[in-house]
């Protein structure tokens, strides 16, 4: 790899309170990093002409390579930049590389995204303070060959489309999943309104002053879309109820930096994907550093607090695990609800309206289990929850098997790009 950089460099780091939309500095972090080599750079925060550092620059045509914590060697470790970004920075957790004129830059992030390279990544990792991450000499000592450029062309075709193809099966797994909502919706009896029109007119409202006499005073809170949601379920098919009345108990995971080899696995925001708990890439942490309450049950339900606020996974697995204090620990009441249902609708439009309202916090939005109690939703009978679930858990079926076939897909092109960079065409 030493050979083939013309040059690059560690991102920085702006301290979080620092963000603001209306900041003239696009900041690319890790989370901004998809799956095929993508950016989302829409989603990026911005800081102040004052973090800006050339050295952290992002351009056309750099190659960007997370190097802290699970990232590494993920799915989602490797992006190329093939839009123009503006004035922008990137993280300090990511290395930006630019090529020498022999090297396409995609042809290096196709390269660097391969099984190949991942496995020396993951026998070079350094840990610092139990994380672990990749340091600049382990990132040029890289090994794989450079062909010429007609090959290194044709593997960029290889690899493109198999990534069609895998965002295709993607977006069709997706299709399905949303299904559920407009199931959800029409079994419930419950008609909600379209979205409003982004005109002046539809922004400004008129609020009664006694229904400023509660907890929050912003004009968010008491917009029209919110009072149109409320009206959808007093009027569906089945009495509402707050999930505060579902629950025995509640309470936060635990704070825990101290990370280890082989220990307990510890499952943080990104580690909770709607109606699972995905334990594959979490970080271990020692058990006698975790009390009882940071402990997960089989049958809790799991709901992200903070950051990616609001999605919510039933724990059904015997593996012993611990969550961290951005994860409600929900101990349900059985007799009154039945886990997958409740994680259903809370997945859905139905409540995820609900949680945007309730956030708290501009920068980055967070739930209060106080919040969570002033959420409504459907309570129908338990007869009627188990149809609704045993239907949604054959859609979540039929979304994972695309997804499963579009990920083998990409491999299969990964590990055939491999050897064509060994010298064969398999």
């Amino acid at each position: 790899m030493r050979e083939s950089i013309r040059e690059g460099a560690y991102g920085v780091l702006p301290p979080g309170d620092s963000y603001n939309d209306n900041l003239p500095i696009t900041f690319l972090r890790a989370t901004e990093m998809k799956p095929n080599l993508k950016v989302d750079l829409a989603s990026c925060h911005r800081v102040a002409e004052e973090h800006f550092n050339p050295k952290a620059r992002a351009n056309i045509g750099d190659v960007l390579l997370a190097v802290k914590g699970a990232t590494i060697a993920s799915d989602k470790c490797v992006a190329l930049i093939e839009g123009d970004p503006g004035k922008a920075i990137v993280n300090g957790s990511i290395f930006r590389m630019r090529f020498k004129e022999s090297v396409n830059p995609k042809f290096a992030a196709v390269v660097l995204d391969t099984p190949l390279l991942k496995r020396q990544m993951r026998l070079g990792l350094v840990a610092n303070n139990g994380v672990d991450y990749l340091d600049k000499s382990m990132i040029h000592s890289l090994v794989f060959p450079v062909p010429a450029t007609e090959r290194q062309n044709e593997i960029i075709s290889v690899y493109e489309a198999a990534a069609r193809s895998h965002q295709l099966g993607t977006r069709k797994a997706e299709e399905v999943l949303a299904g559920i909502d407009d199931y959800l919706l029409a079994e419930l009896g419950i008609t909600l309104p379209p979205e409003p029109e982004n005109a002046l007119a539809s922004r400004i409202f008129t609020v009664q002053r006694r229904e400023l006499a509660g907890w929050r005073f912003d004009p968010y809170y008491f917009g029209a879309k919110f009072h149109a949601l409320e009206k959808g379920l007093d009027y569906g098919m089945y009495p509402t109820t707050s999930l505060g009345q579902l629950y025995l108990s509640i309470n936060n995971g635990v704070d825990c930096r101290e990370f280890i080899g082989g220990g307990l696995p510890y499952a943080k925001v990104a580690d909770v994907k709607p109606f699972a708990v995905d334990l594959l890439h979490a970080n271990t942490v020692p058990v006698d550093s975790i009390p009882e309450r940071g402990f997960v049950q089989k049958g809790n339900l799991l709901l992200t607090r903070k950051g990616t606020f609001g999605v919510a996974a039933l724990v059904e697995t015997d593996t012993k695990f611990a969550i961290s204090s951005e994860v409600f620990r929900i101990e349900l009441d059985d007799s009154k609800v039945l886990g997958s249902y409740l994680a259903t609708v809370l997945n859905s439009s139905i409540c995820q309206e609900q949680f945007d309202r309730q956030k708290i916090g501009m920068i980055m939005g967070s739930l209060t289990q106080a919040s969570l109690r002033r959420i409504r939703l459907p309570f129908p009978p338990l007869e009627k929850q188990r149809e609704i679930q045993t239907y949604a858990s054959r859609i979540r079926q039929s979304a994972a098997q695309l997804t499963a076939a579009a990920q083998t897909e990409l491999e299969s092109a990964k590990r055939r790009i491999e050897a064509m960079l060994l010298g064969g065409f398999a």
